[in-house]
């Protein structure tokens, strides 16, 4: 039953970035992730204040809020905007192949910190997930500077943001209950874009169609809110080493999703590609 689950967040975070085609092309990227922001951290809100405080307990304490502020910018704010930003210009299967590289930036940063050892597996796959990202780059680098090129550039900034997260989370939230962090971040995350949606989006005569709006709540509501809940029930009952492969999932699903809803090419470049990223997510995760 937890291998199905698997599946499922699998599914779910690998439409998420059909969800983002479909929404950035009628909404600014930074009023739709203040409003993903906002909307989960209210329902999220709703399910900690519900849970019991013998269950979870309140975050409070300015050094606590801290941390939420580092990790709301690290894990919310900050990649989701390059994500949003950045599938203006790229597809949404391209965009979750070039996210799936976030493990081994992960692996890079904890290295750099003396967190793990470098041994011989962990670096063929950091040289083979590079090798996979500049395969999907190279016909864009060909070509100059130009906005398919940055929005690549931008989603694979979202991964090391995410990878930074990662090495932050593990060394300053161990031990905080799972749905605690997660209101926390997304809280935090939503004070920094609400006003910069406000400021330079100025969103205030927005008409998106049904099909943008849909998204929108396909992302929060099943995006952000069930599929942490899914997350953290699965890792309750397995173990994180369990749970992680769903990062082998998701960029095959955003792919599939990517060309079966929105007609984007599936070329022998995304493949490859693909094959390479996902050896070298296999081999620095050993």
């Amino acid at each position: 039953m937890d291998l199905l689950w698997l599946g499922v967040l699998g599914v779910i975070w690998g439409a998420s970035y059909l969800f983002i085609k479909v929404a950035v092309a009628e909404v600014p990227p930074f009023t739709l992730v203040a409003a993903r922001l906002l909307l989960g951290a209210a329902v999220l809100w709703i399910l900690l204040l519900t849970a019991g405080k013998s269950r979870q307990a309140v975050p409070r304490g300015w050094a606590l809020w801290r941390l939420f502020a580092v990790m709301g910018l690290l894990n919310g704010a900050l990649p989701y905007s390059l994500i949003f930003w950045g599938e203006q210009y790229i597809s949404s299967g391209l965009a979750s192949l070039l996210q799936a590289t976030t493990p081994v930036f992960t692996v890079i940063l904890a290295q750099l910190q003396g967190d793990e050892r470098m041994g011989p597996a962990k670096l063929v796959g950091i040289v083979a997930g590079f090798v996979g990202v500049g395969i999907l780059m190279l016909p864009d680098l060909r070509q100059g500077l130009h906005a398919s090129l940055l929005g690549q550039a931008a989603i694979v900034a979202s991964s090391l943001s995410y990878a930074a997260a990662a090495i932050f989370a593990r060394s300053r939230l161990r031990g905080q209950p799972a749905l605690v962090s997660t209101t926390g971040q997304l809280t935090m995350g939503a004070v920094y874009m609400v006003p910069l949606s406000l400021l330079v989006d100025r969103p205030f005569h927005l008409s998106p169609s049904l099909p943008a709006v849909a998204s929108w709540l396909a992302l929060t509501l099943v995006g952000t809110v069930v599929a942490y809940i899914i997350y953290y029930a699965v890792l309750d009952r397995t173990s994180a080493t369990f749970v992680s492969t769903v990062t082998y999932i998701i960029p095959v699903n955003g792919l599939l999703l990517g060309a079966l809803v929105l007609g984007e090419p599936l070329s022998a470049t995304l493949l490859v590609g693909l094959a390479l990223i996902l050896l070298g997510v296999l081999l620095v995760r050993r």
